[in-house]
């Protein structure tokens, strides 16, 4: 039943989106000493 249920590969532009709202986010903290998640963090889709 679980195999059922969309991910977010069945959606690669809300995937990308993520992953770009992510890194934009963490790189504004990353001047601050903050640095989470690594710039080569990535969804693994």
């Amino acid at each position: 039943m679980l195999s059922s249920m969309p991910s977010l590969a069945d959606y690669p532009e809300v995937a990308d989106f993520l992953h770009v709202w992510a890194l934009s986010i963490a790189d504004f903290f990353r001047p601050m000493g903050i640095n989470f998640p690594p710039a080569d963090w990535g969804l693994g889709l």
